[in-house]
């Protein structure tokens, strides 16, 4: 028995942790691959397609922590009138990312592919102790975490909706939720750290498990916010348990713990009350589409809960054991914060917990439930608990290789970069000064630049900047006067795709979503085209009215600029190819 548990744990565990890191990190391989015959470099982070997170506020937070800039008074332009003492937001996630990003500093695009080879295993390690003490079972915690890390958007639908294929077919060519960001990576291994924690308090509570609880529930609010919040509920929900139980004792623990979290949170707190001083962070909220009121159909659905809630719920009551009822409340905190501000009528971003934490949470639930179901129905043996098991792994790995295959082929020529623009990014790496400010016409550019050097661009995007959203379109309006760009062009922004020499849809980076992102104030083209004519017509001069360094004129600004920027006597030229001009504004 024993020389079977050490064979266990040191060949199926590894075995099945490196399986999963390579089906997780696949397509950073095969993407090379099919790019490999064009004359383009390769970048692993893209601007265009779903979870180009990294690219547009990631990286550029890192890349200014490294360079030794202020990030959070903005993550693309200097706004010289705001006063924040605050690196990044949250601090956690970028302190800890800026530490093993270190090495590669000049090529942070890596990241993505670093992460998620880092953070894979720690994942599926502690969702398999967790899951493995719940339920006891090697194999639902092996397949349960699987599914979980490599599927977990598929759980955020009914389990009827997995009969639509074009649904279906959607999700296997998007990317792989679990590592297509970045700084919520970090934040899902603290939840399965709490959770196991916490796990251990609910069934043996000790003074020890009260300490580790509130440092680690402390900890939480310097991660991402849907963490904490979701911690806060679960630990509620725990404490009603505790309270129908009369378990005065745990009870005091847990306030403990509460308040030693509460202190530890002191400095997150600060962090907020500054945050929220700042001129553009009420913007800033609509512009992430904080407070979206849904029309009554979406309320009424969401009023409806899981299926597979509800089946764990019968099962749960069925059992009356405690350590399912802890699963259950775990799952069922999620999709309360889910569920519930859509119910009520308003939305903040709540998907959020569905896909971070419910999805793959009610993965685990269903890989359980159909274990027992599967042995209600056979009498289980070993011979056949192996073979139920290897097919089952089969299937998750064929889908898995499958829809990073079909990614792949779809998406590899966002991953490409001009071989002159990339020449270019080098020569602002290694030659532009920390803290410069670029005026760039380009979209693509403009988040992309951020992510080679410590530098601010003249226009700051919606996706991330504390700017007013006056001043992001006054901003935007003077660059593309300076250029001479006619507002159809601007407002008709097509990415250029180099493999195929063709323009095509610019996905994320389409004019009113680069500007607006998912403002409420301005919720349809209609309305934001309207606010960028406004400022266009009460803007009649050239000039730039805030600072600015440098003058990016590349393939983008080539095709559509009405200038000629040689004979602009205040622009000196610092650096040329074929493609990209670089200018110095002479001061």
């Amino acid at each position: 028995m024993k020389s079977n548990k050490f064979i266990h744990a040191t060949l199926l565990l590894p075995a099945w942790m490196v399986m999963l890191c390579l089906l997780m990190s696949l397509h950073f391989i095969l993407i090379p691959l099919f790019l490999e015959q064009y004359d383009t470099v390769m970048t692993y982070s893209p601007t265009i397609v779903q979870h180009a997170d990294p690219v547009f506020t990631h990286i550029p937070i890192l890349r200014k922590l490294l360079g030794g800039i202020p990030s959070f008074g903005d993550q693309f332009v200097l706004l010289e009138d705001v006063e924040v003492n605050i690196n990044a937001w949250p601090r956690l996630p970028y302190y800890l990312m800026s530490l093993i990003s270190y090495p590669v500093m000049n090529h942070l695009d890596v990241i993505p592919l670093v992460s998620t080879v880092l953070l894979t295993p720690v994942h599926a390690a502690l969702l398999y102790v967790w899951v493995r003490r719940i339920t006891g079972s090697i194999s639902v915690s092996i397949l349960g975490s699987s599914v979980a890390l490599l599927f977990r958007e598929l759980f955020v639908l009914q389990p009827w909706h997995w009969v639509n294929v074009n649904q279906i077919k959607g999700l296997l060519n998007s990317p792989f939720f679990s590592n297509a960001l970045i700084h919520p990576q970090i934040s899902f291994g603290v939840c399965c750290f709490s959770l196991i924690l916490i796990y251990q308090f609910m069934m043996r509570p000790s003074k020890k498990l009260c300490i580790g609880i509130g440092i680690v529930y402390g900890v939480s609010f310097y991660t991402y916010f849907y963490l904490w919040t979701y911690l806060t509920l679960l630990l509620g929900l725990i404490g009603i348990y505790l309270l129908f139980q009369r378990d005065i004792a745990s009870i005091s623990l847990m306030l403990k713990a509460v308040c030693l979290a509460l202190v530890i949170s002191t400095f997150y707190w600060m962090d907020y009350w500054q945050f929220s001083q700042t001129a553009g962070f009420v913007d800033f909220q609509d512009r992430f589409a904080l407070s979206r009121i849904p029309d009554l159909t979406e309320r009424l659905v969401n009023l409806r809960p899981h299926l597979i809630t509800v089946l764990f719920f019968i099962f749960v009551i069925s059992r009356r054991s405690k350590q399912y009822l802890y699963l259950l409340l775990v799952v069922v905190a999620a999709e309360i914060l889910w569920k519930a501000p859509i119910v009520i009528g308003r939305d903040y971003q709540s998907l959020h917990y569905a896909y971070h934490f419910f999805g793959p949470f009610v993965a685990i639930v269903f890989m359980f439930l159909l274990r027992e179901l599967l042995f209600k129905i056979v009498q289980p043996n070993s011979f056949f608990v192996a073979g139920i098991v290897f097919i089952s792994a089969i299937v998750v790995t064929s889908i898995g290789l499958y829809r990073s295959y079909q990614y792949s082929l779809s998406n590899h020529t966002a991953f490409s970069i001009e071989k002159d623009v990339y020449d270019a990014y080098e020569f602002v790496q290694n030659n532009v000064s920390a803290g410069s400010i670029i005026v760039v016409a380009d979209p693509e550019v403009n988040m992309r630049i951020r992510n080679v050097a410590p530098v601010y661009v003249y226009v700051p995007s919606g996706y991330g900047t504390f700017a007013t959203t006056d001043e992001m379109l006054t901003r935007y309006i003077e660059m593309k006067k300076f250029y001479g760009i006619d507002l159809d062009y601007s407002l008709d922004y097509k990415w250029y795709d180099s493999i195929h020499d063709e323009y095509i849809e610019p996905g994320l980076l389409e004019t009113s979503r680069w500007l607006f992102n998912g403002s409420l104030k301005y919720s349809d083209n209609i309305l934001r085209e309207e606010a960028i004519v406004s400022v266009n017509d009460s803007r009649q001069f050239k000039s730039l009215t805030y600072d600015a360094d440098l003058v990016w004129f590349g393939p983008y600004e080539k095709a559509v600029s009405d200038i000629n920027i040689n004979k602009l006597q205040d622009l000196m030229l610092v650096y040329s190819n074929n493609s990209v001009d670089l200018y110095k504004f002479a001061k």
